[in-house]
Formats: C-alpha cells, sequence, structure tokens
C-alpha cells in the first residue's frame, strides 16, 4: 500500500473500468463494457423514478432535494439567487469506507 501512497492517483474511465471487469469475470470487453452500460442505465432509471439504488456493501444513490439558497457570483459580487433542485447523492457504505481509509 506504501507503494500507491507515493504514485500519483489516476482517473479509470469506463473503458478501463470494462477492463478491469472483463478480466475479473472472464467475460469479453466488449461483453464487459455492455454488462457495466446496462448497470449504469439501470441505476439512472430508478433515480429518475424516484427510487434509492443500495448496493450493500458499496453504498447508496439516492435523490434529494436541495433549498433554494442565496449565494454571490464570484465575477461582480453581485448576490444571487441559487433556485431548488434536485441532486443525485452517493453515500458510501462501511465496507467501501473502510477499504479506502488511507493507514
Amino acid at each position: 500500500m506504501a507503494e500507491k501512497e507515493t504514485e500519483q492517483a489516476q482517473t479509470i474511465g469506463r473503458q478501463e473500468l470494462s477492463k478491469r471487469i472483463a478480466k475479473q469475470t472472464k467475460l469479453s470487453q466488449k461483453q464487459a463494457a455492455e454488462v457495466l452500460e446496462a448497470t449504469l442505465t439501470t441505476i439512472r432509471e430508478a433515480l429518475q423514478e424516484g427510487d434509492e439504488v443500495r448496493l450493500v456493501g458499496f453504498g447508496s444513490f439516492k435523490v434529494r432535494q436541495s433549498a433554494a439558497r442565496k449565494g454571490v457570483n464570484p465575477r461582480d459580487r453581485q448576490p444571487i439567487e441559487v433556485p431548488a433542485k434536485e441532486r443525485v447523492r452517493f453515500f458510501p457504505g462501511k465496507e467501501l469506507s473502510d477499504a479506502v481509509i488511507k493507514k
């Protein structure tokens, strides 16, 4: 783990993620990419319908309403109204949180 701490973290995109899924599952990369896309589409659709997506050991995705609030335009420092809107929130599960804690 000491090696990882000294290395620069990299960003993992869909292509790299599907490669890693293919390696772990012995699926072709194309099949893994299809599974990944289907998973993301299913999560998106569930959230659009107002459902919560809970993946035990990983975390939960929920749609939450944010309240309207006052803000400041950083360009001219003028006050602005930020409207209320729905936001997708991710709440990590205990296992995920424990796995990424730097020790």
